[in-house]
């Protein structure tokens, strides 16, 4: 990765995942890192999506696959953990009914995790940010 890109992405995770500890923040980090080498995601595609625009590609649908597994949220057998996804939300939205809001208007399954871990992602940044 750039060092541009790298400080740049490290900028926009701060004004999104701000409320994080120190801790929180290295881990999603390095969840990050490793499921870009996992699965190809590019540094454009990782970018763009933490600024709203989520590329529809399956590279970037197994990088949330990835992040889910390794954040708890997705378990072995492919199943998502609705109450492990909620604490996570609540560490960047801090509003307990918007959360539970924005999970019961887009805790919504699809054929496979891909699909399902890309159109939860796309309607919770769209309920959280309007966009």
């Amino acid at each position: 990765m750039c060092r541009f890109t790298a400080i740049l992405l490290i900028s926009l995770c701060g004004l999104i995942y701000g409320g994080m500890t120190p801790e929180q923040r290295t881990r999603f980090f390095n969840f990050q890192n490793e499921c870009m080498q996992e699965t190809g995601a590019t540094d454009e595609m990782v970018l763009k999506a933490f600024a709203g625009e989520l590329t529809d590609s399956p590279v970037f649908k197994d990088h949330l696959v990835c992040i889910g597994m390794k954040g708890g949220v997705i378990d072995e057998q492919g199943n998502f953990h609705k109450d492990v996804m909620k604490k996570g939300i609540m560490l960047f939205v801090d509003d307990e009914g918007k959360v539970d809001a924005m999970l019961d208007k887009c805790y919504t399954h699809y054929d496979t995790q891909q699909d399902t871990a890309f159109n939860m992602m796309k309607c919770m940044f769209k309920e959280h940010f309007g966009a």
